[in-house]
């Protein structure tokens, strides 16, 4: 005769201690109270692209950068459709997008979906002057280069940022012929004009580094397949991870703080920089 399971001298708290301790170590969502966000390289990775829009827009930010690379095929109707309908709650403030090689095409979808005249443009968010530009040239054409000489000397915002597609400084091998190419165009200008900060993209994962005053950061990781770091090609104090990822800022002080999230907006806190610090 099989015996039955007894289950009455079972105490009644059991079942509490079994939860908790099933999520004893389970991390939440740490992405609160920021400034702006950070992201970039969607592409084809929607269901990542899906949670990191969600984890940005439950963080409270009032705008958000992005480094280009919506979308995998610029002239498909499909693939904007899709953009459209993963954005569309987070793109109820202020969205301001750097163009990738992923997104210009024949058709000019990006400029439409994004209402754009012109790839190259700035905004003022409070004390921040964000310039919005296109690298796709690396920066070989002169007028985008005076606009921005001019419009940003004349800026009294106490920080400046730009945003763009192809980064200046990177560690990763395949891409070291761009970076050669497009940092003599642009980064001895953002010297010059004292910006805080570039936000860009392109070589799929994390990487920040701070040269003459300036702090890179790229943030490629919104979706697209990520990429292998070569450290030996960065330098000493450089920060970064190969994941699926955004980044968050605030302001604090004169300055701006950053940390860095995973796709469902738990922090890595090992990544956490000082973006600028002024007077």
């Amino acid at each position: 005769m099989m015996k039955k399971h007894s289950t009455w001298n079972r105490p009644l708290w059991a079942p509490s201690i079994l939860l908790l301790l099933a999520s004893c170590g389970k991390k939440e969502n740490s992405a609160a109270n920021l400034d702006f966000a950070a992201y970039g390289d969607c592409r084809h990775g929607v269901d990542v692209h899906r949670r990191i829009a969600k984890s940005i827009d439950d963080s409270g930010a009032r705008y958000v950068l992005v480094s280009g690379d919506l979308v995998d095929a610029p002239d498909d109707p499909a693939d904007w459709d899709e953009f459209r309908d993963i954005t569309k709650t987070l793109r109820k403030r202020p969205y301001y997008c750097a163009p990738g090689d992923h997104d210009l095409g024949a058709q000019k979808l990006y400029e439409k979906e994004l209402r754009l005249d012109r790839l190259y443009f700035d905004k003022q968010e409070g004390d921040c002057h964000i310039f919005v530009l296109d690298s796709n040239g690396s920066f070989s054409e002169g007028d985008q280069l005076d606009w921005l000489e001019k419009t940003a000397s004349r800026s009294t915002a106490r920080h400046r940022i730009a945003v763009f597609h192809h980064p200046p400084f990177g560690i990763h091998v395949r891409r070291s012929g761009q970076v050669e190419e497009i940092r003599p165009r642009i980064h001895p200008l953002l010297v010059k004009l004292k910006f805080c900060a570039a936000i860009c993209g392109h070589q799929h994962s994390f990487y920040t580094t701070l040269r003459d005053g300036v702090r890179y950061v790229v943030t490629a990781g919104g979706g697209a397949s990520l990429y292998n770091l070569d450290s030996s090609l960065g330098q000493k104090g450089d920060q970064y991870r190969k994941f699926h990822h955004f980044v968050g800022f605030t302001f604090g002080g004169s300055g701006i703080n950053a940390r860095v999230y995973d796709l469902d907006g738990i922090e890595d806190e090992s990544l956490a920089f000082r973006v600028c610090q002024h007077p």
